[in-house]
């Protein structure tokens, strides 16, 4: 039972402030000291999710959970579709993907919520890309009990991380795209974990690290190294993997409104822990918003960024498809609003890896604080193998908002090759309510006196081209309110043989549309299928590319466009 509760208990929806009880984003309360509103929609406690844990351990369709070592590998509440925007209902449903190790199989588990009065089985198919905590360090305890390899960690002079990808799930393609596994050949017809090993300074095996498949079935160590050697050097320089902060609060939407006295933008918040959706969003979406309003007019239904992949020269490592609710520690020293927020204390903001160049910190969730610009800054870092991706917005009072992308990285092999990485925000807009937009595009300057907008009547890819200032926006048809999508100048392009994608998409806006993948690489192009956009309900997709040299200095540019309201 315990692997239950450890699931299920973050899924809380918590208020360590007490505030009152809303029903919408508009009944958002001023928050003491702070130029902020804030209020939760429903209360879930640590107490209620223990004795829910209870139920379904209990629950007649559970019993063989009794029997067999499996663990929980990924788990959500899912809230009912809401009548009106700014508004959030209490739970009718938990979803959890579980493994069973001894008759090596999955099951999605599907109950009423807060009773599990049904409670639905599916065995799945194949091996989920799932991995959990809990998972990951059954697999290091595993392996420190190798008589050989874990040596290092039974005398302390070793640690562990996730390796990459942190399950293998498939063979390797052998292909143009075939990616270069540590484990090229493997076909996982058991339950594998992918560990890596570090050396501690002073150690003197600090210049290298263990790569390691743990067999979860097995439950031994399977395979190891690269090459077939043990251990292989790590270099170029990156910070060292921290440890050591607590997951603060809940995973519940929670309404957000600045500035406090009279709140021009306000909208519903929700960390990167709880972005995760089986079936919908299996890899997370990062700091996700919805129901985005500005001066009380709605500009935002939805955005987030569920696509994240990172290509290297060569396939020298991977290509893998990287994701962002697996929250780590940053720097954040503040007042708690409830479900992983945190406002930092005036005066202060939040630091992440790419501010400080080191992997530790006080606060795993939601960092917000007003910039010395006078722009409201929600940010939060992620963890994917090495790599510490960084995603959050800025919001102006001018009616500018800004979704933002960083990324660093820990010491590792990979991080010496030349790379590229591509995130892609979904956009849902949703300007004076949902549907009659247009998207059209302009390849004249900002502010020139013909700006020559073109609309795009069927759903489209598009590229950005260097040296060409193509812009974008979505209007609404019948008020003529305007979002212009303006690209960032470190934003990057497409680049065929190792993106295959593009880097702006124009669709219809649908549920099922969400995911943009196959296999390690994105894939938003699937969704343009010749539907009509004109006069429709639209989502735009927006690429970023972050090209980096490998052995480069550690450079962080923040990424993505300025979205501009008018109208």
């Amino acid at each position: 039972m315990d692997k239950l509760l450890e699931a299920l208990v973050p899924l809380q929806a918590d208020n360590p402030l007490g505030l009152p009880i809303i029903r919408s984003v508009k009944e958002a309360v001023p928050i003491r000291n702070l130029n902020i509103r804030s209020g939760v929609f429903y209360v879930i406690p640590e107490r209620q999710m223990r004795d829910y844990a209870r139920m379904l351990w209990e629950h007649p369709r559970l019993s063989f959970l009794h029997q067999v070592r499996y663990n929980v590998l990924a788990a959500h509440l899912h809230n009912p579709p809401s009548p009106e925007p700014g508004r959030v209902l209490f739970p009718n449903k938990a979803v959890l993907l579980i493994y069973d190790y001894d008759n090596n199989l999955a099951y999605q588990i599907e109950a009423d919520f807060p009773v599990p009065k049904r409670v639905e089985m599916t065995p799945l198919k194949g091996q989920p890309n799932r991995f959990s905590e809990a998972e990951y360090r059954e697999a290091v305890q595993i392996l420190a009990s190798d008589p050989k390899y874990g040596e290092p960690l039974r005398r302390g002079i070793a640690y562990c991380s996730p390796g990459m990808p942190p399950v293998i799930t498939e063979a390797a393609p052998e292909s143009l795209w075939g990616r270069l596994d540590a484990f090229p050949n493997y076909v996982p017809e058991h339950r594998m974990v992918s560990v890596l090993l570090h050396f501690r300074r002073g150690s003197g095996r600090e210049s290298e690290i263990g790569h390691f498949l743990i067999d979860m079935t097995a439950g031994r160590v399977s395979a190891y190294g690269t090459g077939g050697s043990d251990f292989y050097p790590a270099a170029c320089g990156g910070p060292p993997p921290g440890f050591g902060c607590t997951n603060i609060g809940g995973t519940a939407w929670q309404a957000f409104a600045w500035p406090a006295g009279s709140p021009v933008w306000s909208m519903l918040v929700r960390r990167p822990s709880g972005t995760y959706v089986r079936g919908e969003q299996d890899f997370g979406a990062g700091v996700e918003l919805m129901d985005v309003f500005y001066n009380g007019r709605l500009v935002l239904k939805r955005g987030g960024m569920p696509v994240l992949n990172v290509f290297y020269n060569n396939n020298t490592c991977g290509p893998y498809r990287d994701w962002l609710d697996s929250e780590t520690c940053f720097k954040c020293t503040g007042t708690d609003l409830g479900n992983g927020l945190r406002f930092a204390n005036p005066g202060t903001r939040a630091l992440t890896i790419c501010d400080d160049s080191n992997d530790a910190g006080n606060f795993r969730g939601v960092g917000i604080y007003e910039d010395t610009d006078g722009e409201l800054v929600l940010i939060s870092e992620c963890s994917a193998g090495w790599y510490r991706y960084i995603t959050g917005w800025r919001f102006n009072l001018s009616g500018i908002f800004k979704p933002r992308f960083q990324y660093g990285y820990v010491d590792s092999s990979c991080v010496c090759v030349g790379r590229l990485h591509n995130g892609y925000w979904r956009l849902h807009f949703a300007l004076d309510g949902i549907g009659g937009l247009v998207v059209e595009e302009s390849d004249s300057p900002r502010g020139g006196r013909r700006e020559n907008w073109q609309p795009i009547r069927i759903e489209a890819r598009r590229l950005r081209w260097p040296n060409r200032p193509t812009r974008w926006r979505v209007r609404k048809l019948s008020t003529g309110f305007t979002a212009e999508i303006v690209p960032g100048a470190r934003d990057g392009f497409h680049e065929r043989f190792t993106t295959g994608e593009g880097d702006v998409w124009v669709v219809k806006a649908r549920s099922t549309e969400i995911q943009g993948y196959i296999g390690s690489f994105a894939n938003i192009t699937q969704y343009v299928n010749g539907e009509r956009t004109l006069n429709e309900d639209l989502v735009v997709w927006y690429g970023v590319h972050l090209r980096k040299r490998g052995a480069d200095n550690f450079e962080c540019p923040p990424l993505g466009p300025n979205i501009y309201l008018s109208g």
